[in-house]
């Protein structure tokens, strides 16, 4: 009979390394930010002020399914505030999820009941499921015998992807007329004005920490050019950015390119590689080579690479932004499943947090409506 381990504490997660991306393997929802070096990463730099929250199922002393959650406070009116248990990596994740290796049903009833017992919480959410997962599939049918609480579920964003074709001649083809058009002039007035442009990978600048840093340097500088902070103008979002370099190049997950003209980095693509897959992260660029549209060549240039490594689809992450479009002709969603512990207070929070954000969004439309 499998059995519920709940882990609290940073030491046994860490112990956690030698098995935990082999449980993932054998999971169908496999993806880097489930690995144990991102979560741990995102509990290292954010778990302040958070309860550490992993659920291990054991069946026959052996990990069948691993649930990475942490419980967090907030405060809705004054001091009034309700307990949420939630992913791991929420917030710093496009991607969240449960590791269910073996007897997904099972388990997930088990992971389940587990909350029943230990119901010091108020809501449980389950935000960024991407609805190729197989929770979404099973918690219907496993909440009817579960009934001690109740879930919604509802879309929360869009996810574009570009499914690799297997030539450039082909992308290139998928894309509107007038954006295919102005990637080639841009790409030949670049290649005019200058004698070598490359593609070339972070290793070739020396360490992931002097690469990062001149992916760090483009990317602020090109949001400062629209008068933004830029991502890492947080200290803490850039420990934690070259903290997961770090380790995902330890392992060949880092695929972090530079777009050059003349050895000189004008733009940087900062990706993942994971099981025949590419994850887009964040990009940069020299505002001073804005009229050679360098964020939309290093992006056809990823493409391109995707395409030499056997890549099967290159992820654009969470967010239907109009250059992700320009690109990608698919797009997936992002689930949001909330459970509302069925005590009195945790309704009546429940209910309270909705009419606020109706409030917000009614004054929202007033004022763009004059009313």
């Amino acid at each position: 009979m499998p059995t519920v381990t709940e882990i609290n504490d940073f030491s046994r997660f860490f112990e956690l390394r030698h098995g935990w991306n082999q449980i993932l393997e054998r999971s169908r929802d496999n993806h880097i930010y489930l690995t144990w070096e991102y979560l741990l990463t995102c509990w290292k730099h954010f778990g302040t002020a958070k309860r550490l929250r992993i659920l291990c199922i054991e069946d026959k002393n052996k990990i069948v399914a691993i649930v990475p959650l942490r419980q967090s406070r907030y405060t809705f009116v004054d001091s009034l505030g309700y307990n949420v248990i939630e992913p791991l990596g929420l917030g710093n994740a496009p991607y969240t999820g449960l590791i269910l290796a073996e007897r997904e049903a099972e388990c997930l009833k088990l992971f389940l009941n587990h909350l029943v017992e230990h119901d010091d919480w108020d809501f449980v959410y389950l935000f960024d499921i991407p609805e190729t997962s197989v929770i979404p599939k099973l918690l219907p049918k496993i909440s009817e015998v579960v009934p001690t609480f109740e879930f919604e579920e509802g879309v929360h964003s869009i996810c574009p992807y570009i499914s690799i074709p297997n030539s450039l001649d082909v992308f290139m083809k998928g894309l509107s007329k007038k954006f295919r058009n102005n990637l080639r002039r841009c790409m030949r007035n670049l290649k005019k004005d200058f004698q070598r442009v490359e593609l070339k990978r972070y290793d070739e600048f020396g360490s992931v920490e002097e690469a990062m840093k001149i992916f760090f340097e483009l990317h602020q500088e090109r949001w400062k050019s629209q008068g933004m902070p830029g991502v890492f103008h947080n200290q803490k979002i850039y420990d934690f950015g070259l903290d997961v370099a770090k380790r995902f190049a330890s392992n060949g997950w880092l695929a972090l390119y530079f777009l050059t003209a003349n050895d000189e980095p004008i733009a940087v693509a900062n990706c993942y590689i994971y099981k025949q897959k590419m994850y887009y992260g964040l990009s940069g660029f020299d505002p001073d080579y804005s009229q050679y549209s360098p964020g939309n060549l290093i992006a056809m240039k990823m493409t391109e690479k995707c395409i030499q490594m056997e890549i099967k689809e290159y992820d654009f992450l969470k967010g239907g932004l109009p250059y992700k479009f320009r690109l990608c002709a698919n797009y997936r969603r992002n689930l949001n499943i909330r459970f509302v512990n069925k005590r009195f207070t945790s309704k009546l929070y429940h209910r309270g947090i909705k009419t606020v954000k109706r409030m917000k969004v009614d004054k929202v439309l007033g004022k763009f409506l004059n009313f």
